[in-house]
């Protein structure tokens, strides 16, 4: 089938965060977003269509999921990644911060230590925080073409250092893109099996992954990982559907699924929305040319930028993408501080960027773009980009 990902719709004023927040973040009218992780595609015609047959039931009361409806899910990890954890093993909730915050409060106490990697998704170290955790900062490693990786020997200092409890892994990695080899996971999984922490494995972007580059879901790197770790993972980034409100969580303990199931329920938000989960069947069972169109799309538009910035601003560096479709490019050779870029981006570029130092200290100096956007965005992006750091 053929999908146009190259047409630009207006989503001002529909309730959008990325394009309607803009105010209340004091951020200009006039500002291109591409910042939050949330594609300017909309979500493929299936889901769309389960959705107005759900509406036109006109029935929208309290859901539950069937095993059946598990069984979709593990279907589609199966076809998609290799790996098929039993339904039984599987729990839905409304989101993954929601079941990462969750699964904070259900295997550790207040003070208990919790490591992240960073440069990392924002909220992760924001989590830890607010549920009076003390935050452990990883800090991964950047080597001279700037490809992360984890200096496993801090990795594992830090832990015995600080009695981590939990670490929460970002597979594959946001901001900087990177695609965990099985080698770089057992390595991740064997060190906190042998301190006894438990790891919570964030897989949101599994299904963005570029080239040679495959998404290993971590429990498939061991059966030992099955019944000790936790993976949480949702549709909502590879179908645009994050409003819709539903996730899921797996693991082949049942006392550590039933543990997390019980802190999700006492949250008194746990459960899942009818329209959530009739998108879900359906994204996970009728969209799987779309996936592989939006992903080269994606690809093409990483690949477009990169190329882009190497002939017409070589100052900039971008870290060659493995997965995700968020970009992360380094501006420290302008010489600005934190003030200074952000002033160029905004009021120069005129672009809303998620800037790199709220990923952690290691961030500072880069910013993450979003390009899962239609070419013409990008362009302007790029366009705007260029003028303002060379006017």
């Amino acid at each position: 089938m053929e999908f146009d990902f190259d047409k630009v719709y207006d989503r001002r004023n529909t309730n959008s965060l990325k394009w309607d927040k803009a105010r209340d973040n004091h951020h200009g009218s006039d500002e291109l977003p591409m910042w939050v992780a949330d594609m300017d595609f909309p979500s493929p015609e299936p889901i769309r269509r389960a959705l107005i047959e759900t509406a036109e039931k006109g029935f929208f009361g309290y859901t539950v999921d069937k095993r059946d409806d598990r069984q979709i899910i593990s279907d589609w990890l199966l076809r998609r990644h290799g790996y098929a954890p039993d339904p039984d093993d599987i729990a839905l909730c409304p989101g993954v911060v929601f079941a990462l915050t969750a699964a904070i409060l259900a295997f550790t106490a207040k003070d208990d230590a919790v490591m992240i990697s960073e440069p990392v998704y924002y909220p992760f170290s924001s989590m830890v925080k607010d549920t009076q955790r003390k935050l452990v900062r990883n800090e991964l490693v950047k080597d001279i073409n700037g490809r992360y990786s984890i200096d496993f020997d801090a990795f594992e200092s830090q832990i015995t250092q600080n009695e981590v409890k939990l670490y929460i892994l970002c597979s594959p990695h946001n901001p900087v893109g990177r695609v965990w080899t099985k080698e770089e996971l057992e390595r991740i999984g064997n060190i906190c099996l042998d301190h006894e922490v438990l790891v919570v494995s964030d897989e949101i972007h599994a299904d963005f992954t570029f080239e040679d580059n495959r998404h290993i879901p971590f429990f498939s790197v061991s059966p030992k990982y099955e019944k000790e770790f936790i993976t949480v993972t949702s549709p909502s980034k590879t179908f645009n559907m994050a409003g819709l409100q539903i996730a899921e969580v797996y693991t082949h303990d049942e006392r550590k699924l039933s543990r997390l199931v019980k802190a999700m329920a006492a949250t008194g938000y746990s459960e899942i929305s009818v329209t959530g989960l009739a998108a879900m069947k359906a994204a996970y069972t009728q969209c799987d040319d779309w996936v592989d169109a939006v992903v080269r799309y994606i690809y093409d538009n990483a690949m477009h930028m990169e190329s882009y910035l190497r002939e017409e601003l070589p100052m900039l560096k971008m870290t060659h993408p493995e997965g995700t479709y968020l970009t992360w490019v380094d501006f420290s050779a302008l010489g600005l501080n934190r003030f200074k870029l952000e002033d160029l981006i905004r009021n120069d570029a005129k672009l809303w960027l998620d800037a790199g130092f709220i990923f952690g200290d290691s961030g500072a100096g880069f910013e993450r773009f979003n390009v899962a956007c239609p070419r013409a965005t990008l362009d302007k992006a790029l366009t705007s980009l260029h003028e303002a750091i060379l006017k």
